[in-house]
């Protein structure tokens, strides 16, 4: 894990396709490599322990840790942080600016006990 703090610069992000998962096929006009998400590797600015952890960036602008994504309810995690085309991934980090915004409390659609989306989770640790 990264000590480095999150950043809304497009060289602290990696780009994550979900290309080969099941659900890809859920987003029409997704590109040859698409559905994407953006994500990074780093601590938040907020938290004086500077604990890393992953988070990715929604359409808001708004970073999440990766462990609440993957308990999203499905609709809202395709909705807000998965990408169809690189087209979108590139309009929103050029539009990305100001101070860097965490969701850092549980959303209201998670629920801790639901269990963690195991396609996505290999697909984001770039596991088989």
């Amino acid at each position: 894990m990264s000590s480095q703090r999150l950043s809304n610069h497009f060289s602290a992000c990696r780009l994550i396709s979900f290309a080969k998962v099941k659900m890809a096929s859920a987003f029409p006009g997704r590109d040859t490599n698409g559905p994407y998400a953006i994500l990074q590797q780093a601590y938040d600015p907020a938290d004086p322990a500077m604990r890393p952890a992953e988070f990715l960036l929604g359409r808001s602008g708004a970073w999440l840790a990766t462990h609440w994504f993957l308990r999203l309810p499905v609709d809202e995690r395709r909705k807000e942080f998965i990408f169809a085309t690189v087209g979108e991934v590139m309009e929103l980090m050029q539009e990305l600016s100001g101070p860097v915004r965490v969701i850092s409390t549980k959303p209201a659609s998670v629920d801790e006990e639901s269990p963690v989306d195991p396609e996505l989770e290999q697909a984001l640790h770039g596991k088989p």
